[in-house]
């Protein structure tokens, strides 16, 4: 049972000194990281196409947890739950580091040539692609980014922003403003992530379609969210902070969620496989094909265990959600399997053998790590619990049933 007594007086909320120390080796590592991919990318002598590949991946991976967390937020708000309160603000600087993804994107955008079909002449010129010519350009996936992240970093920004004065003030009314403005949230972000989903990673292939991939796309970056929010957490509390008021209760949610949003996946990925398996139709079974050979077939058939067989067994008990070692590890282990989710989803584009080398794993430390130094650098300065919240005290008495 939750110890009632818990003050947040009580516990360290501020990441002074960690914060700088986190922000400078998350920052020196992540810069090092990615001057190695570039090396490694360079020394590959094929014009920096595998290197473009590899930095899709992981970048779409990384936006997918910041996106999760800007999906947390609004639905959290609507819904008027006050048990993430304790744990919000790191939800929070997940979602306000838009900004930083969006100079992230650059990179995306300059190997689109190199890792797009539809930047392809040839296959631009078919007639399959004459009716999406239009929508298929780069000035046009340019300004779709744009807008993109224009929605997203204002929606991240405006819940950190809030979230801040609200410690200030203490004023009850940006609880309901920020209500009042999450509905709208939750509707154009299903849009904007959806479209985000299709132009990032679908169009790698554009004559294959799902309009289930954005939906696809989205429940793996929501489980990978739960699932870095629970390494955030217990990394945290092992340097003395939040270490009362985040309780096994909260924690058992975030092991919930883990499970709740593993089995949401690998229906979304069945459900996507089961269409184009009955419908049979050549056009769009091609890119199934294309993951089923070479190497790519064992690997597709490793993520059914890896990415839901696995942490669905391993999460389905009360013990296993509130045990801590068990519950990081689970944590570790679907970020790896999400992540190689991706992998699959892209590099059979690249080449129709599996591949896999020591420029995948810088590259994702690379942007991993710019990604955490920035969440640091927000973090710091501030709470890392909203303090005045009208919430916060039933967060801290918060009981599962």
């Amino acid at each position: 049972m939750n110890d009632k007594s818990v003050r947040i007086e009580d516990t360290n909320t501020s990441l002074t000194g960690l914060g700088r120390r986190g922000f400078m080796i998350s920052a020196v590592v992540g810069v090092i990281a990615m001057a190695a991919t570039v090396a490694l990318g360079a020394a590959a002598g094929d014009g920096m196409r595998r290197l473009g590949y590899t930095y899709l991946i992981s970048y779409a991976y990384v936006l997918s947890v910041s996106l999760g967390a800007l999906t947390f937020l609004p639905i959290m708000s609507v819904t008027k739950a006050s048990w993430h309160i304790v744990i919000r603000r790191l939800a929070e600087v997940m979602a306000a580091v838009m900004p930083l993804l969006a100079i992230l994107a650059i990179p995306v955008i300059l190997f689109a040539g190199k890792i797009y079909g539809w930047a392809d002449p040839q296959i631009a010129a078919s007639a399959a692609m004459a009716h999406k010519a239009a929508w298929f350009s780069q000035g046009a996936f340019i300004l779709r980014w744009v807008i993109y992240f224009c929605i997203w970093s204002g929606y991240g920004i405006f819940f950190w922003r809030q979230s801040l004065a609200q410690d200030v003030s203490g004023d009850d009314n940006i609880t309901r403003r920020v209500e009042n403005l999450s509905g709208f949230s939750i509707m154009i972000g299903a849009i904007t992530i959806a479209m985000a989903s299709f132009d990032l990673l679908m169009s790698v292939d554009p004559l294959w379609f799902s309009t289930i991939f954005g939906v696809y796309y989205w429940a793996g970056g929501f489980v990978s969210f739960f699932a870095v929010l629970t390494l955030l957490t217990f990394g945290l509390q092992n340097t003395g902070r939040m270490t009362r008021i985040v309780s096994p209760e909260h924690i058992h949610d975030y092991g919930k969620g883990m499970f709740a949003f593993t089995f949401f996946w690998a229906y979304i990925a069945f459900s996507q496989y089961m269409l184009y398996w009955y419908a049979n139709i050549p056009e769009e079974t091609n890119w199934f094909l294309e993951r089923s050979r070479e190497g790519w077939g064992k690997l597709g058939i490793f993520l059914i265990f890896a990415a839901f067989v696995l942490p669905f067994a391993g999460l389905i008990s009360r013990y296993a959600k509130r045990h801590r070692k068990m519950l990081a590890f689970w944590a570790v282990w679907i970020i790896a399997a999400q992540w190689l989710n991706l992998y699959w989803v892209v590099m059979p584009s690249f080449s129709e053998k599996f591949v896999f080398g020591v420029m995948d794993v810088t590259c994702f430390i690379g942007i991993a790590g710019l990604w955490l130094a920035a969440i640091t650098r927000l973090a710091m300065g501030h709470s890392l619990v909203p303090l005045k919240d009208p919430r916060l005290e039933a967060s801290l008495r918060f009981e599962n049933a």
